[in-house]
């Protein structure tokens, strides 16, 4: 039999819909997200995504990763490593398909528990169909939220923050009174308001409470300023706090990477002894540029409030 090759734009709309259907054979609740369901509510420019991104109801998150592998997917190999914001997801992969599948369990810029914020969505899901099959979506306000926050995810990117615009633009002009009243109900059920907070000022929406906690607040602020310089900056902050018994352990695990640890799709492949030290030297330089501009943007934010004070 001939093998058809699967363009991006077919495969990430086949992987909406294979992902909708398992789950829905399971009793399982599932939502795409962003990718077409931003498209079919016109919330950015239409492009071709590189992954499928769904939301799994957290408590059938595990159940759902065996169901993706039990049909040949599977995850990238690599290490688990410090980040600013919480891990929110796992990527799938698969030998036969141009596509990853970016699997859920959370959704950075909620606070609330995820199970909370999963719910706060799922409530008011609507059904679009992608690949000719009825998959569950967010609603517009619920898209809108998930995409807002995307958005404020990494404003040092000029695509992010013309998506920022057009959804604040879109909220404030565009929404009927019903779907402004479901966005702020979103957003304060998923704990989400501090980080929404410009925004709902913008289109009055109620009061900005603070919903996260300071640590929560530090963190996605030191992600937005380092979004491009996440693993070094994560690394260094662990590093700082961790008890001094641990720092040469955790030391030692930053600045090596063993070679069966070096990040690649096939599992059954070791890269040779030169491309882990390939790979080893590349990260040393791209983490020591990284830090080299933490420390830069972080003596110059001591020296404004200083100044202010």
């Amino acid at each position: 039999m001939t093998e058809v090759a699967l363009r991006a734009a077919e495969a990430t709309a086949l992987a909406h819909a294979m992902t909708a259907h398992i789950a829905r054979e399971a009793g399982i609740r599932l939502l795409s997200i962003k990718g077409p369901v931003a498209d079919h509510y016109g919330l950015r420019a239409p492009r071709v995504p590189a992954d499928s991104d769904v939301w799994v109801e957290p408590s059938r998150f595990s159940e759902m990763c065996e169901r993706l592998e039990a049909r040949g997917w599977h995850l990238r190999v690599g290490r688990e490593t410090p980040a600013l914001l919480p891990q929110h997801s796992r990527t799938f992969i698969h030998d036969s398909w141009p596509c990853d599948i970016d699997l859920h369990w959370m959704f950075p810029g909620f606070f609330a528990d995820a199970s909370v914020a999963f719910d706060a969505v799922w409530e008011t899901r609507s059904s679009i169909e992608v690949a000719h099959t009825a998959v569950a979506v967010p609603s517009l306000a619920g898209s809108a939220v998930i995409g807002m926050l995307h958005a404020l995810r990494n404003t040092q990117d000029a695509r992010h923050r013309q998506e920022r615009d057009l959804l604040t633009t879109m909220l404030i002009e565009r929404f009927s009174a019903s779907d402004r009243a479901e966005f702020s109900r979103i957003a304060r059920r998923g704990g989400a308001v501090w980080v929404l907070r410009d925004v709902i000022t913008r289109a009055g929406l109620g009061e900005v409470v603070s919903d996260a906690s300071d640590n929560e607040k530090r963190r996605w602020t030191l992600f937005q300023a380092y979004v491009e310089d996440g693993s070094a900056v994560s690394w260094w902050v662990q590093l700082r706090g961790a008890p001094l018994s641990q720092r040469a352990r955790l030391l030692a695990r930053a600045l090596w990477v063993p070679r069966a640890d070096v990040p690649r799709n096939d599992p059954n492949v070791l890269p040779t002894r030169a491309e882990a030290w390939r790979y080893q030297r590349s990260r040393w330089a791209r983490g020591g540029r990284a830090l080299l501009r933490y420390f830069r943007r972080e003596r110059e934010r001591e020296r404004v409030d200083a100044a202010a004070s």
